[in-house]
């Protein structure tokens, strides 16, 4: 477990960056036991994410349906098109849809607020979880070098989750690239100081 002179120096130097900052983080061990080296983009906003997507999206419509529907049935394309669209058109409204969207019991807000909910943000690219005190640090994913493998368990997806996760996929996504790292495992280099 880091310590808590070496959190506090990723705080301080998180808070220098100006726009944004290539991370290094090296051998960093995920929950399920991979080590990897990434460098990653801090202090793009999720939201920022999410908006690029949404234009993405929008602009590939033709692409997308002309690309699934070799392997995909023209329904099940527009359902799984519908769903990622209504997706980010949610998490992307104005306060007050989402305070309707609230009212309804909405759970894509729901997990959205449940995410914000959790965290404090320290600095860009910086937040520390509420009940864990963990910091994590969070960003757009440019570059992963697997240094131990795992062998990840297939999941076995609905055709229509199968054809969502196929369109993110072709429009690439940002809010996919997107990770949150907690800092315990592992070397972080941040505007040039490594922790």
């Amino acid at each position: 477990m880091k310590n808590l002179t070496e959190k506090l120096v990723v705080i301080a130097v998180a808070k220098t960056i100006k726009g944004t900052s290539f991370i290094g983080v090296q051998g960093y061990t995920n929950q399920k036991g991979e080590v990897s080296n990434q460098t990653f983009v801090g202090g793009i906003t999720y939201e920022n994410a999410l908006l690029n997507d949404f234009n993405v999206l929008k602009t590939s419509e033709d692409r997308i349906f002309s690309e699934l529907e070799k392997s995909y049935s023209n329904d099940l394309i527009l359902q799984a098109y519908k769903n990622v669209y209504e997706s980010l058109e949610k998490r992307l409204s104005s306060d007050e849809i989402k305070e309707k969207l609230r009212l309804e019991n909405d759970l894509t807000i729901k997990r959205s607020d449940a995410q914000i909910d959790a965290y404090t943000h320290v600095a860009k690219g910086i937040k520390i979880h509420k009940e864990t005190k963990q910091v994590h640090l969070f960003g757009l994913v440019v570059r992963k070098t697997v240094l131990v493998p795992i062998e990840y368990k297939q999941v076995n997806s609905r055709e229509l989750t199968i054809v969502q996760n196929k369109i993110k996929k072709l429009c690439e996504f940002k809010q996919d690239k997107y990770r949150n790292y907690i800092f315990e495992h592992g070397t972080i280099k941040i505007q040039g100081i490594s922790i």
